[in-house]
C-alpha cells in the first residue's frame, strides 16, 4: 500500500493575484482544496496537469482522476494513480476572463529525524483526574493511526486497557505537529457507567508512564527509539481555577517589558493560548506573542509595539481550563445540571493600567 504524504503549503501562483491562491494539502492518492469550494464541477474548466518545465513544449499530459468532493464538504482531486516525487504538477482553472495556472508538487523527503519535542502538561506530578495531554512532534504527522501507538502503562508494565480515548478523527493542531491525548472523560468523570465498572486509569501514589512507539510523520520517518514519560499520580484536582487567585504582573510604557500572570497551579497550556486576550481602552486586540512556562503556571505576553500609558484589559473566556477540565465555571466533575449553562462562554474583564 502506498504511503500517504502530507504537507499544507501556500503555493507559488503564476499569472494571477493572490485573491485566487488555493490552499492545498497535497497527498499521494489525492488533493484537498481548502478554500476553494466549486458550485459545479465541470472537467472542461478544471484539470491537473504534469508541468513540463521545457517553455518549448506544451503541458500535453492530463492527470487522469476525478474532482470531488470528499468527507466535511472539502473539494478534492483523487488520481487514478497516485502523484509522483520529483514531478511538478499544475492546476489549470478557466474563468470567463483567464485561464488561472497554479503548481504544487509532493514535498521532498525529510532527513533531519523525527523527534518529540514536548509533552503537556509538562509537570511529573499530575492528578488523578488528568482529562488530557499534547504531544509535539518536531516534524508534521499523519494524521490517522496514532493514539493506537500511544499506551498508559502502570508501575508493573502493564498497558491499562481503554485509558486513552480513541476518537474517529484525532484532535491534530493546524501544522499538524501538536496532538491531543484525552482520557476517556467516561472513566475520568465518577458516577458514570464507566467510572463505576472500571474506575480511573490512573491511582494516586503511583508511577505511570505514557508510551509512545512507530507514529509517522508525513515523509514515511518513524521514531527512532520509543518516546516515555514517567510521571507520578498526585490525588484529583477539585478545585476550579479562580482569577482571584492569579497575580498580575504589568509592565512600564513605552516599552516592550513582557505583562505576566502567574497562577498557584498548573492551566490547561492550549486554554491559556486561545482563551486570553489583551485589549486597549478602545476595546482593540494587542498583538503580541503569547509564551507558556513554570510548568504551565506562568503565562507571558509581548506586545509587537510598546505599551502606552492607558487603561488596558485581560479578557479571559470562561471555558479557560485546568489540565483536568475544571474551568472558571467549575468542576469537570460536577453533578449533571449543577453549572449553569449561560455562563459558558462568557467573557471575564480584568482591567489594568500601564
Amino acid at each position: 500500500m502506498n504511503k500517504l504524504y502530507y504537507i499544507l503549503i501556500v503555493i507559488l501562483f503564476l499569472g494571477c493575484n493572490d485573491s485566487n491562491t488555493i490552499e492545498l494539502t497535497v497527498r499521494k492518492d489525492r488533493v484537498v482544496f481548502h478554500n476553494w469550494h466549486p458550485t459545479q464541477i465541470d472537467n472542461n474548466s478544471i484539470g491537473i496537469y504534469v508541468w513540463n518545465t521545457d517553455e518549448n513544449k506544451p503541458n500535453t499530459i492530463p492527470i487522469a482522476g476525478q474532482f470531488k468532493y470528499g468527507t466535511n464538504n472539502t473539494f478534492e482531486f483523487v488520481p487514478n494513480f497516485p502523484f509522483m516525487e520529483n514531478t511538478q504538477y499544475v492546476l489549470v482553472r478557466s474563468t470567463k476572463k483567464e485561464k488561472i495556472q497554479q503548481h504544487f508538487s509532493l514535498p521532498k523527503k525529510n532527513n533531519v529525524p523525527l523527534t518529540i519535542e514536548a509533552i503537556y502538561p509538562t509537570s511529573d506530578s499530575l492528578p488523578e483526574n488528568l482529562l488530557r495531554m499534547y504531544v509535539v512532534f518536531s516534524h508534521p504527522m499523519k494524521t490517522t493511526g496514532n493514539i493506537e501507538n500511544i499506551k498508559l502503562i502502570n508501575n508493573k508494565g502493564k498497558e491499562i486497557e481503554g485509558a486513552i480515548f480513541n476518537n474517529v478523527y484525532e484532535l491534530w493542531d493546524d501544522s499538524q505537529k501538536q496532538l491531543t491525548v484525552i482520557f476517556d472523560p467516561s472513566r475520568v468523570k465518577t458516577d458514570l457507567i464507566a467510572n463505576k465498572e472500571l474506575g480511573r486509569a490512573l491511582e494516586p501514589n503511583q508511577q505511570f508512564q505514557l508510551q509512545i512507539d512507530t507514529v509517522e510523520d508525513i515523509y514515511g520517518q518513524k521514531l527512532q527509539q520509543p518516546f516515555i514519560k514517567t510521571f507520578r499520580v498526585i490525588p484529583q484536582d477539585t478545585i476550579a481555577p479562580n482569577t482571584k487567585n492569579w497575580q498580575l504582573i504589568t509592565s512600564k510604557h513605552n516599552s516592550k517589558q513582557p505583562l505576566q500572570l502567574v497562577f498557584k497551579t498548573p492551566l490547561d497550556r492550549m486554554s491559556l493560548l486561545t482563551r486570553i486576550k489583551v485589549v486597549d481602552e478602545f476595546k482593540q486586540e494587542v498583538k503580541g506573542k503569547i509564551s507558556i512556562s513554570n510548568k504551565e503556571m506562568k503565562w507571558q505576553f509581548t506586545p509587537n509595539d510598546v505599551w502606552e500609558k492607558e487603561k488596558y484589559s485581560l479578557l479571559i473566556n470562561s471555558r479557560l481550563e485546568d489540565p483536568s477540565g475544571n474551568n472558571l465555571n467549575g468542576l469537570f466533575d460536577h453533578k449533571t445540571g449543577s453549572l449553569k449553562n449561560e455562563q459558558e462562554g462568557k467573557i471575564i474583564a480584568l482591567p489594568f493600567k500601564i
